[in-house]
């Protein structure tokens, strides 16, 4: 369980020096939001997870109460309440607060079509709107060293998957979900296995592929009849439930609020195009779909999804605010076609639980599980995030590891700004792929196996992030495609294109970087990971030409500017390499490898027009405890949490970074009132939401 901070984090007072007008002081905190009292353990509805004590008020007119012992034949009053959101959903007018008392919801699938309308608990109510049905302790049957149960369960689409070829996901694929006392149990792939914490789905009429490797729309449905679960571990122990439903709701109506209003257990599959003869259009792929402009999402738990959790589709202006995202299947969520959304004060953890595929060489171009995947969008902002995968044991130097992505942008992410948030034990951090005009800052970044990777798009800005023992810090590479096409017939011309990043003339192309003011430190090391090209280097570069045969980028075309930034490596010997540099024309993929960062400048190889070529950088060696910039680096790679990364006293990382532009500024600090524009400041993280370690 992750719970928030409490309070607003005192800010670290700022040490100038006479000749610096700007920022020369440690990081500065985020302020938290208000965090309420959680509930007693013994008080909670949901045994897993604990949600906040929230008093929301409630409004004196156009108000529907909700409560699971109510009566949907009720006038919906306080004392007469409504039984199920559904009724309320439908009785709502414009402008309309549902109130839901405390409980677990289980119904169908509902729709919010009207504007204005507000979703949140009653004051001190803990609510859960779950796709799962208790099955009782008498329906249970001891089957040998197994318990199962027969019934009328949801047959489940277990070859609806963004592969073509469903097998190369596994059991992932499969739906189906078991829970006892809100603990999940592992499906496997036969009732031979079926063990502690796991459980068999036996089904005899299930959906099939018309064709062996399947195309989207091409399924043979299955029959609607008796299924049967074996469970390995005692489901009369605790409260067991099964997942039944898909979906819990989707929001049209524009400004639709939701306040703590927790969501659990639902069991979609991974494609929006299967029509399920029971659940209809609403099987996949997410719990909740906000459909709406102008969204409010705040304060809930997302959480035990089968595939996502949450998604903004085509729901402008949307926010979503100190929420926690937690366990799913696949992804975490998305938006798509959302500009001006923003995600900011929120957790992520757990997700890709099933397992999803998430290396491109064996998803190929399918691959999309993140904790947040944003796709056509302008103007997204992911702000003070914590993304935390410290409960997990996990080898980052393992590409096959099935980690996600953190946040992801794709396919058309037009000026993001990916500020100020932390990431610990994460797969990759940040990826900004095929889309323009980025801003990436004032991120922390532990103990992870990537940090930031640029393909295929331009004019992103890097600046003062701090990455500390993570296996491959900073990629910037070219991206083969080019503008707005997935694909090419053997006469290079498109047969693929990608409408909105060719309405919006997007190159996809990586040109325009500015790299500065950022601290690697300390790299994650294997034996012998800086022979040969390979991708384990504090900045790494890659260069390729266009399948369209429209251009040749390598590194001496990818970067406006490059420097101001501070590298620790543990020494010339175990890490001989700080930068690699690709050229054209050059059958290697790294041509050179940079030992100094004084060495680029010189090199006769390298673009002079580049700014900077890191001639302000610091490059220094030696151990983790005797780190020159921060107050502690923690030993450890495991050691999660744990680091101080305040920039200690005396540190030359004080004062002595390239000052900001007017936009980079505003995307870390948009009150201005800390991070200032045109004046210098320290290197690193300026502005985060964790940035002194305790361990939790």
């Amino acid at each position: 369980m992750l719970s928030r901070a409490k309070g607003h984090a005192a800010r670290i007072a700022m040490t100038l020096a006479a000749s610096v007008l700007a920022l020369a002081s440690s990081i500065v905190a985020l302020p938290q939001p208000a965090a309420h009292a959680e509930k007693p353990h013994g008080e909670r509805l949901n045994k897993k997870y604990a949600v906040a004590d929230t008093d929301y008020p409630v409004p004196q007119s156009n108000v529907l109460w909700v409560s699971p012992e109510g009566d949907d034949g009720a006038a919906g009053a306080q004392n007469a309440p409504l039984k199920s959101v559904a009724a309320a959903a439908k009785k709502a007018t414009d402008g309309t607060t549902i109130v839901l008392k405390s409980g677990v919801y289980r119904e169908p699938h509902f729709s919010i079509t009207k504007s204005n309308v507000t979703l949140q608990a009653a004051p001190h109510a803990e609510v859960w709107l779950k796709g799962s049905d208790v099955v009782g302790a008498s329906r249970w049957k001891k089957d040998g060293r197994v318990w199962k149960v027969t019934g009328d369960f949801q047959n489940f689409c277990h070859v609806c998957t963004v592969n073509p070829d469903p097998r190369v996901d596994g059991m992932a694929a499969f739906p189906e979900q078991v829970f006892i006392d809100d603990q999940p149990l592992k499906q496997v792939d036969s009732k031979d296995k079926v063990g502690p914490g796991t459980f068999y789905v036996e089904d005899s009429t299930p959906t099939t592929l018309k064709s062996a490797n399947g195309t989207s729309k091409q399924y043979n449905v299955g029959r609607q009849d008796n299924i049967t679960y074996y469970v390995g571990s005692d489901p009369t122990a605790g409260t067991t439930e099964i997942s039944e439903r898909s979906r819990a709701f989707t929001a049209t109506g524009r400004h639709f609020v939701m306040k703590g209003v927790n969501v659990a257990q639902f069991s979609p599959n991974q494609v929006w195009d299967f029509k399920d003869p029971r659940l209809g259009s609403e099987s996949g792929p997410v719990a909740v779909s906000i459909n709406g402009a102008d969204s409010v999402i705040q304060d809930s738990t997302f959480a035990q999804s089968a595939t996502s959790s949450f998604f903004f589709n085509h729901a402008e202006n949307g926010r979503f605010v100190n929420n926690k995202v937690l366990d799913n299947g696949g992804a975490g969520m998305g938006g798509n076609y959302s500009h001006n959304l923003t995600i900011e004060n929120s957790e992520f953890s757990g997700n890709n639980a099933e397992g999803f595929l998430t290396n491109g060489s064996l998803c190929t171009a399918y691959c999309g599980i993140a904790d947040v995947k944003i796709t056509h969008a302008k103007s997204v902002t992911f702000r003070g995030n914590k993304v935390d995968y410290s409960q997990k044991k996990v080898n980052h130097t393992d590409k096959n590891n099935k980690m996600p992505i953190a946040f992801w942008c794709d396919e058309g992410c037009i000026g993001t700004a990916t500020v100020n948030n932390f990431f610990t034990n994460v797969g990759q951090a940040v990826g900004y792929e095929v889309s323009s005009g980025g801003v990436i800052a004032s991120n922390i970044i532990e103990s992870s196996g990537a940090g930031i990777n640029v393909m295929g798009s331009d004019k992103v800005k890097i600046y003062n992030n701090t990455i500390s023992r993570t296996f491959r810090p900073i990629n910037i590479g070219e991206d083969k495609r080019a503008k707005g096409c997935n694909a090419y017939d053997t006469n290079k011309k498109c047969i693929s294109g990608e409408k909105w990043s060719q309405s919006q003339k997007l190159s996809w192309d990586t040109t325009g970087t500015q790299l500065y003011n950022n601290i690697i430190s300390s790299r994650l090391t294997v034996q012998n990971d800086s022979s040969g090209p390979y991708w384990a280097y504090p900045i790494r570069t890659i260069g390729a030409d266009n399948l369209d045969g429209s251009a040749k980028l390598y590194s001496n075309d990818l970067f406006e500017g490059m420097d101001y930034d501070a590298f620790y490596r543990s020494s010339p010997q175990a890490e001989p390499y700080v930068l690699t540099w690709d050229l054209k024309d050059k059958p290697d993929p790294v041509n050179i490898l940079f030992s100094r960062t004084s060495e680029i400048a010189s090199n006769p190889a390298v673009n002079k027009k580049i700014d900077g070529l890191e001639r302000h950088a610091l490059d220094q060696f030696g151990a983790r405890s005797a780190n020159p910039f921060f107050v502690k680096e923690a030993d450890g790679d495991a050691d999660f949490k744990k680091s101080d990364y305040h920039l200690k006293a005396g540190s030359p990382a004080r004062g002595s970074g390239k000052a900001l532009p007017a936009d980079v500024a505003k995307a870390i600090d948009p009150s201005g009132t800390t991070v200032k524009p045109n004046a210098a400041v320290d290197r690193g993280a300026l502005v985060n939401v964790k940035m002194k370690g305790d361990g939790g």
